[in-house]
């Protein structure tokens, strides 16, 4: 076997050499341009997107698109330049590419190859000596470096080359882009375009009340109460430029469904947008855009309910003199919106909340209480109680109450309790304070008090709780009294009796008697009631179980005629704190005259109830004798007349008018009664009675007057509702005219026998009266004799 010659072995290494620089630098070209081309690529897609959107490149985009590149580029550095510059390149292949190129070497390269790599006869051998001289002589003259087309590689390198060369231009001039591109796929920064925006927004939200700015947490999460206004306020950002305008887009996630929105926001001056979404009830994901700023993660509103007080419920302390003691134990649940209290009251408000809170403030007409924490992350730290009060002038104090939150909110927080007092002193209590302020809080009565809560996400009553304290204020007593049994002119000897209730909110501690006597008291003079107070809300005046009433004994206090004495019953209650408090009733007022005068006095009001009683006599006997005048008319309607003849209108006109009649006298007669009653009792207590008179008063005129009022006039009414009844049936009218008659017998009879015993009391007090006027012409002639003896003793002359 031969070998081929060195002199062909080394042109074909030669050829070897040219074909690998040749791939080398075709591979790299394209190598070159192929990663220059991917920067380009993804260079334009960062700045198209950012166009776009405002938005940096998704990471994981941008992750993907690197790790495909690199593939991409990896994959051609191995086809294109590895694979191809460390192939394996035979004599054979380069013998024929030669034999190709250059067709004058006619075959005889590749036969010296192959025979040099096969052998053959002698024959052979000397032939392929010969053809071998042949072919190393050729390949000395051929050019082999030009058997390559440049052209190809020329394009690649020109490619590589211009592609190359902009890259290196962008970034000596535009360094910020090539930095941007650095950060974004080799850093893979989150906020690459952040240092190259032109514009920049804070976003932050105005929660109310008082137009809070409030900040987004560090998951840019805002929690805001439900139901109410929701004003995102977006402020331009310092040393960046104001964009022209502002876009808010949103998301709202509604149950199963979800609603998008865009609005543009309002300007407010040259560096604020607001747009302001009313009743928030759903949670939202907010993007705002104003020029080349969008926020790449959303703002997320969610929508909790907002601080309330569930129930309020009072612990009174009520004030010993109520008595209301047994009550103390007990918890009162405040329904509505007031509570009514007795003054000087310490009671507990103690309000139930919805939620942990962190603040409370409570504000009246003159003061206000805040306490709570302050919230740093989930750290908790207490808040001094503070409270301020309103002082005349329009000043203000501001003072400590030295108590810690967790002694007036329970454990869980969501609920509190605070001590006050309702008292009438609650102004000056809070004006002479001085750095600090004990334990209960002085209100004054009727204060509205205003609650405010805020939670732990820094949220805000929507609207205060209003409860109104009420002070009831311990009235003076009522003191309800009136005589009875007593005219305004009495005896010296005359009792008084008094009848009545007195009342007070929370007990009458002690009653008396007030007078005062003419020409002889200054002073109010008292005399202490037999009735027993004992505390009790209403008192009924009585000496005893069976006698509802007291007296006032004149006799105790000598007094003349003439003279004059003012009555009053007074009561005062047990208020220990702001009282106690007096009231009296009604104030009588007494003329003494003497006995004689006032069987006068009393005989005179008798004749004039018998002239009453005279012209109600004359009334009935009118109306029975009116009565005869329409018996034609009966016998008529009852002879079967029609409904609507004068008979009937007549007949009808007498009964309605009769009716009316009857009952007007009844009432009358029941007023006379009364009176004699009266004067049956004033003669017992100015104690100028005998037994044969109040006999004959009581036997002879107010028992029968009470038995006519109880029956012989009611009998009468009932009759004349007959007759009207059958009138209106038309049936039975003759039966019931006929029971009409003896009905008014029976009353006029009664009536005569009553007029005739007032007649013989008249003649009675006649005889007393007469008497009374010879005692009283005597007693003239007496005194008329006195002087006249006086001045013949005084003033006769001496002889």
């Amino acid at each position: 076997m031969t070998q081929t010659r060195p002199e062909i072995q080394q042109a074909l290494g030669r050829f070897r050499r040219w074909i690998r620089r040749y791939i080398f630098l075709e591979g790299l070209a394209v190598v070159i341009a192929l990663a220059c081309g991917l920067f380009w690529l993804t260079y334009g897609l960062d700045v198209g997107w950012f166009w776009l959107s405002q938005l940096e490149l998704p990471s994981s985009f941008r992750i993907m698109t690197l790790l495909m590149a690199m593939v991409v580029l990896a994959a051609v550095l191995l086809t294109w330049l590895v694979a191809r510059l460390f192939r394996t390149m035979r004599a054979r292949d380069l013998a024929l590419a030669l034999e190709r190129r250059f067709p004058q070497l006619n075959d005889r390269l590749i036969t010296a190859v192959e025979l040099g790599e096969t052998g053959g006869s002698e024959l052979q051998t000397q032939m392929l000596h010969q053809n071998t001289d042949e072919v190393a002589q050729a390949l000395d003259r051929l050019p082999i470096e030009e058997s390559f087309n440049a052209t190809p590689l020329r394009r690649s390198l020109i490619v590589a080359g211009t592609l190359f060369v902009s890259v290196l231009v962008l970034g000596l001039t535009h360094a910020q882009g090539m930095e941007r591109w650095y950060n974004a796929y080799i850093l893979g920064k989150d906020n690459y375009w952040e240092p190259f925006r032109k514009n920049a927004l804070k976003v932050q939200i105005i929660s109310q009340p008082g137009d809070r700015v409030r900040e987004f947490d560090d998951q840019r999460v805002y929690k805001h109460p439900k139901g109410s206004d929701l004003q995102i306020l977006a402020t331009v950002a310092e040393g960046t430029i104001p964009p022209a305008n502002a876009t808010m887009q949103f998301i709202s996630f509604g149950g199963s469904r979800q609603d998008r929105g865009r609005v543009n926001m309002s300007r407010v001056g040259d560096e604020e947008f607001r747009h302001t979404l009313g009743r928030v009830v759903n949670d939202h994901n907010v993007w705002i855009r104003a020029g080349d700023f969008i926020n790449r993660a959303p703002f997320r509103i969610q929508v909790v309910d907002p601080p309330k007080i569930d129930a309020i419920e009072i612990s009174a302390d009520y004030p010993s003199y109520t008595g209301m003691d047994s009550q103390e134990d007990r918890v009162i649940p405040v329904v509505g919106t007031q509570v009514s209290l007795p003054m000087e009251t310490s009671f507990q408000l103690t309000a139930q909340a919805n939620k942990p809170l962190t603040r409370v403030h409570l504000s009246g007409p003159d003061f206000q209480l805040s306490f709570g924490y302050e919230q740093k992350g989930e750290a908790l730290s207490a808040l001094p109680t503070r409270f301020s009060v309103q002082l005349p002038e329009n000043s203000s104090k501001s003072v400590t109450i030295p108590v810690l939150p967790d002694m007036l909110l329970n454990k869980e927080r969501n609920a509190f309790t605070i001590p006050f007092v309702v008292s009438q002193r609650a102004q000056q209590q809070l004006a002479a304070i001085n750095d600090e302020l004990q334990l209960p809080i002085p209100i004054s009565p009727d204060t509205l008090i205003q609650m405010t809560l805020e939670d732990g996400d820094q949220i805000s009553s929507q609207e205060p709780t209003s409860l109104a304290i009420n002070g009831i204020v311990d009235e003076a007593p009522v003191v309800d009294t009136r005589r009875i049994g007593i005219g305004n002119v009495v005896t010296r000897i005359a009792r008084i009796p008094v009848e009545g209730t007195i009342t007070d909110d929370y007990g009458v501690a002690r009653a008396w008697f007030g007078y005062r006597r003419s020409d002889q008291d200054e002073d109010l003079q008292t005399k202490p009631l037999a009735t027993e107070m004992k505390g009790r809300t209403r008192v009924e005046i009585q000496t005893a179980p069976e006698q509802k009433l007291e007296y006032f004994d004149l006799i105790p206090l000598q007094m003349e005629e003439e003279q004059t004495l003012t009555l009053a019953v007074y009561a005062e209650d047990g208020d220990t704190i702001n009282g106690p408090h007096e009231a009296h009733g009604e104030i009588l007022s007494f003329k003494i005259v003497s006995k004689d005068d006032l069987i006068g006095r009393l005989y005179d009001r008798e004749i004039n109830l018998r002239l009453r009683f005279e012209q109600i006599r004359a009334e009935v006997g009118n109306l029975q004798q009116e009565l005869a005048g329409i018996q034609e008319q009966v016998e008529e309607l009852e002879s079967g007349s029609e409904s609507e003849s004068p008979a009937m209108a007549l007949t009808s006109a007498y009964v309605e008018r009769g009716l009316h009649q009857i009952r007007k006298n009844h009432t009358e007669s029941r007023s006379i009664e009364v009176s004699f009653r009266d004067l049956r009792g004033e003669m017992i207590n100015n104690r100028v009675d005998t037994e044969e008179m109040l006999e004959r008063i009581e036997k002879g005129v107010i028992e029968p007057l009470a038995a006519l009022n109880e029956k012989e006039f009611l009998q009468a009414d009932r009759e004349f509702g007959a007759f009207r009844l059958s009138l209106q049936r038309q049936a039975g009218i003759g039966n019931a005219f006929a029971e009409l008659d003896p009905a008014l017998d029976e009353l006029l009879a009664k009536m005569d026998a009553i007029l005739a015993e007032m007649k013989d009391r008249g003649s009675y007090n006649d005889l007393i009266q007469s008497l009374q006027e010879i005692i009283d012409r005597q007693k003239k002639l007496l005194e008329k004799t006195e002087d006249k003896r006086i001045e013949d003793n005084f003033f006769t002359p001496l002889n």
